[in-house]
């Protein structure tokens, strides 16, 4: 599997309100905001795309930020990865149906409010996919930059895009199974990255906001957060994707 470095999401409409130290993942609107949702559904028929954005605050300053390493599970509420989902293995089956992209959208709050922190030639993403059991998948997502990103400490960041696209299900044509089965996305950790290795902070848990989860295909009220994980580092994160 490819390298990677990996990151976080948030949302789309107008500015948010509360503000702190973590990462944040919704499909609408930005963190905390009033129209912010944990809530997508993906029009398999139709071939629609739903786009999780995430985001995040660092506890400390960061002077060389150059990327931001994230942990992301995938867990199926029903259905099997091997049989009849086979639209959420993006490990070997599907990875076609898997997106990321480091730009920030260039409307709604996110611009201004957060960050456009790759916004460098140079810059991209990472990503891959490992499946875990037949309901679990583990992804592992990033954003990074060739040069320095000087962020505060507790400031809004842009972390990355992540888009599900419902063209490979057999709905639309294509090969994929169970494009339609519930899931619940969640972030379960997230490393802003030092160029020169200075210790940072690992971001877990639902500090922008309660919810640093989203239900895909069901209510995001059956969704549970994620359980703070033991940080890894590089050479472990590596392992996991042979």
């Amino acid at each position: 599997m490819k390298r990677m470095l990996l990151l976080l999401l948030g949302g789309m409409l107008c500015a948010g309100s509360a503000h702190a130290i973590g990462v944040d993942l919704n499909t609408v609107a930005c963190a905390a905001n009033t129209n912010a949702s944990q809530d997508g559904t993906i029009d398999c028929a139709g071939g629609g795309v739903v786009t999780l954005l995430m985001t995040f605050a660092p506890a400390e300053a960061i002077s060389d930020l150059v990327a931001v390493d994230a942990l992301v599970d995938v867990t199926l509420k029903a259905g099997d990865v091997h049989s009849d989902a086979t639209f959420w293995d993006f490990e070997s089956v599907d990875p076609a149906a898997l997106g990321l992209n480091h730009l920030r959208p260039s409307s709604g709050c996110l611009s201004p409010s957060y960050a456009n922190t790759w916004n460098r030639t140079g810059a991209g993403v990472s990503l891959g996919a490992l499946v875990r059991t037949p309901r679990n998948v583990r992804i592992a997502a990033g954003s990074y930059r060739p040069d320095y990103f000087v962020a505060s400490a507790n400031q809004k960041l842009f972390g990355w895009q992540m888009t599900l696209d419902g063209s490979t299900s057999v709905e639309a044509g294509g090969g994929a199974t169970g494009c339609s089965a519930p899931a619940c996305i969640s972030v379960i950790q997230a490393i802003p990255q030092s160029a020169v290795g200075n210790p940072t902070t690992t971001l877990s848990g639902g500090n922008l906001t309660t919810y640093p989860w989203v239900g895909v295909n069901i209510a995001s009220v059956v969704c549970i957060p994620p359980d703070p994980v033991i940080r890894h580092t590089w050479s472990q994160l590596k392992s996991m994707y042979r």
